[in-house]
């Protein structure tokens, strides 16, 4: 038997399309939808009873990525578990069996994997976040064997993980072994990691594949990214890639990159269409301290290091072009409006990243700033 296991919470009004989807779904196999609710208000809990799954319910503050996946297997009847989220919807009828029957043809494999499309009304940052998102897994081998050793850069590493929660299935012995860590985030790649590590093989099939993005506010876009950052560093065991930085550097670095980051916007309110780049300054500094960085030798890596000026706020306008070139070459430009949306989301999206990015080398480090605590207990919370 198979089971569907999906967390919700107010999953808004497309939450009865994407379940009858998954009701919808043609196997060979009996299966069954269960839902753990962690508090809804809306027509949640009654759309889930209406499509036949069964509910079990938990306070809001219970919810947790990890524990409450494990819970969802915990009441699930099936042997083999698949997990997706409340927004995402199936491609087409067979998206069930293309999950499922590799676990069934092959009893070495572990765990399968999908893919991912944009939906129909995803804004231009959120077609491009599933886009990019697949150009980092898709070179993959479809086959992941069992992992030796974690190495490489930050998209290596990531790339050699390829397995994510909206649309995954694995055997219900394999998680018995293995349940999911009590994490707030990113349970699916520590999973993954750990898995693999113990010995076992996964799949990638292209051809499960589910609709899944967000058109998120400008803020929740800064927090989801500092936390997936963050996470996302722990889990990839990276070492550190800031140098040690105070509360002056980085608060007025911050506040120059924004005062750029407003200019362009304002800019872009007289440029031509479409507009065919979107570009932040950076000081004469910025590509001679990025050379020295990519050099192997740890003193010159070191001396990179202590070139602090301007550190902050070239960081973050090098790390907003190098994403804003791609972005715009895979819209073929934009519409003023939209060009003025995407700097904005990507903007705070690019220090959400380096706020991460921060929060993981002061902890590697040994020294997290006691100014520091409550703006990331802010920046970690509601995400």
């Amino acid at each position: 038997m198979i089971s569907v296991c999906l967390p919700t919470k107010n999953a808004g009004p497309q939450f009865a399309r994407n379940l009858r989807a998954w009701r919808q779904q043609r196997t060979e196999e009996e299966f069954e939808l269960v839902v753990v609710d962690s508090g809804s208000r809306d027509a949640t809990l009654s759309t889930a009873r209406e499509l036949g799954a069964r509910l079990h319910t938990i306070p809001p503050q219970q919810f947790n990525h990890g524990e409450t996946r494990n819970l969802l297997a915990r009441q699930a009847r099936g042997d083999l578990l698949v997990f997706t989220v409340q927004d995402a919807r199936p491609a087409n009828e067979a998206v069930l069996a293309e999950l499922t029957r590799p676990l069934r043809q092959q009893p070495g494999l572990a765990a399968v994997t999908g893919k991912q499309l944009p939906h129909p009304d995803a804004d231009p940052v959120a077609q491009w976040e599933v886009h990019y998102h697949n150009s980092v897994l898709d070179p993959a081998p479809a086959w992941q064997p069992p992992l030796r050793n974690l190495s490489g850069n930050f998209l290596h590493r990531l790339r050699g993980l390829a397995f994510d929660n909206v649309c995954s299935a694995l055997h219900r012995r394999v998680w018995q072994q293995l349940p999911f860590a009590r994490l707030d985030y990113a349970e699916d790649l520590d999973w993954a990691l750990r898995a693999r590590r113990a010995g076992h093989s996964f799949l990638r099939n292209p051809a499960a594949r589910v609709y899944h993005s967000h058109n998120r506010q400008p803020y929740q876009r800064l927090k989801r990214a500092f936390v997936a950052r963050r996470a996302t560093n722990r889990i990839l065991e990276l070492a550190p890639n800031l140098p040690s930085l105070n509360e002056e550097e980085i608060l007025s670095g911050i506040g120059t990159y924004a005062a750029v980051l407003a200019l362009l916007r304002h800019q872009l309110g007289a440029a031509h269409e479409p507009v065919k780049q979107l570009r932040l300054p950076t000081s004469p500094l910025h590509p001679f301290r990025r050379a020295l960085c990519r050099a192997p030798l740890a003193p010159v890596q070191r001396l990179a290091s202590r070139l602090r000026s301007r550190f902050v706020p070239d960081r973050l306008c090098g790390d907003f072009n190098a994403a804003a070139r791609p972005l715009v070459s895979f819209h073929g430009g934009l519409a003023r409006s939209k060009a003025r949306f995407v700097t904005l989301q990507l903007g705070l999206q690019v220090l959400g990243d380096f706020l991460g990015d921060f929060a993981y080398a002061a902890e590697r480090q040994g020294s997290v700033p006691d100014w520091w605590e409550e703006l990331s207990s802010y920046l970690a919370s509601g995400v």
